[in-house]
């Protein structure tokens, strides 16, 4: 069963990405993760929604200030030696890389996951049912899920990519052996 306990990486930390196009399971598999690590789970949905609660829209970059959000948690466990896990699409390539210098800077492990689902009827099923019940978010629908795909850059970093066409008990187990391997972060250039 892969909801039992914790696993022994929760007294190293780690700094671990979920990535991917909505509705690919990121959130799922982040809160088996966090709940394995005992580590929180910073959403840049649930950051951005609170913004938007706030007061703070679209028109006031809302979306990059929930990245910088996500960054300041994220550096603030790393800081304490804790972990962190973040969940998000990201994007962009320049998203990502102040979490790889977080990463080196506190020199844990970085593990980056990224989800995908290879059956596009199935994926846009998943959207349409999705309710995550994060007050004053909006869920997207298939159309913006595809812009948002659109523009998605490949990541380059080694990563786990898992497909929500795989069953789930198999996502997990290949997810738990990922967040096991204790390679450090390798130094660009």
């Amino acid at each position: 069963m892969h909801g039992e306990a914790t696993l022994d990486l929760a007294l190293e930390p780690i700094l671990v990405i979920f990535t991917g196009v909505p509705g690919t399971g990121k959130t799922t598999l982040a809160e088996h993760a966090a709940q394995w690590l005992r580590a929180p789970l910073f959403s840049k949905d649930e950051l951005e929604a609170t913004l938007w609660r706030s007061g703070i829209g679209r028109d006031a970059n809302s979306g990059w200030a929930a990245y910088e959000l996500l960054t300041t948690l994220a550096r603030a466990q790393l800081r304490h030696r804790q972990s962190a896990i973040l969940d998000s699409v990201a994007t962009l390539e320049r998203i990502r890389s102040p979490w790889r210098a977080l990463a080196a800077e506190f020199a844990v492990p970085l593990r980056i996951v990224e989800t995908t689902c290879t059956d596009e009827a199935i994926h846009c099923s998943r959207l349409s049912l999705r309710q995550r019940g994060i007050p004053g978010w909006p869920e997207l629908t298939w159309d913006e899920a595809m812009r948002i795909a659109e523009n998605f850059e490949p990541w380059t970093d080694e990563r786990l990519v898992l497909d929500a066409m795989e069953p789930l008990d198999r996502n997990l187990s290949a997810l738990r052996a990922y967040l096991t391997e204790r390679k450090l972060p390798q130094p660009s250039g």
